[in-house]
């Protein structure tokens, strides 16, 4: 069965995402530093030795969660950046980021708590992808600021400081149901823009 993983591209796709879903799901049960290649494999029902057909180790599929993830996040988030006002920009952007977190949320949990682990190259190359969102959001800040709509001096701090109150929700947000998720969006959505509109 292993070599016709190795040889079978469409196998190989559909295991390797099984390795990174159950991962994900391990690392937020238990914390990256906790969960062993053995445990991961007894989840898996496979010998430990079969990972290394995917991954070198641990601290890749850690990597390969946390680079995905935000992959994905800045794909679908960062183009609301682009879309009106420097107002109407802030709130769909916050709205879009809870309704991505909320949609991918081990994996976003496991970027917020682990992603520390991951050794300085990898971690470097998350935190990039991180640093381009935020510098976008602070761009769009520093714009509203020029226009007078948003009274802040350091736009960049601002942008720090809602992207954290965005993130925060993912951490204890449990929505009911589709609408409680959309009314916490739009509240958050509308918080961002409270905040920067009379930060002074």
């Amino acid at each position: 069965m292993e070599n016709l993983e190795r040889k079978d591209p469409a196998v190989n796709r559909v295991r390797v995402g099984q390795v990174l879903e159950t991962a994900t799901r391990l690392f937020t049960e238990r914390g990256y530093e906790a969960a062993s290649i053995r445990a991961l494999a007894a989840k898996l029902a496979i010998r430990p030795s079969s990972l290394y057909h995917h991954f070198p180790g641990k601290q890749d599929i850690l990597f390969t969660i946390c680079f995905e993830m935000q992959r994905d996040f800045n794909a679908q988030v960062l183009p609301a950046l682009t879309l009106g006002t420097p107002e109407e920009a802030i709130r769909r952007t916050i709205r879009e980021h809870v309704l991505f977190s909320q949609r991918r949320k081990g994996e976003v949990l496991v970027n917020i708590r682990e992603r520390r682990s991951l050794p300085p190259k990898l971690r470097a190359r998350v935190n990039a992808l991180r640093r381009e969102y935020r510098d976008a959001v602070a761009g769009v800040i520093e714009e509203g600021r020029r226009q007078g709509v948003f009274h802040l001096p350091q736009p960049r701090l601002a942008a720090m400081a809602i992207l954290d109150m965005a993130n925060g929700q993912a951490l204890w947000f449990k929505p009911r149901d589709r609408a409680d998720l959309e009314r916490l969006a739009d509240d958050y959505a509308q918080a961002a823009v409270v905040l920067l509109r009379g930060w002074t």
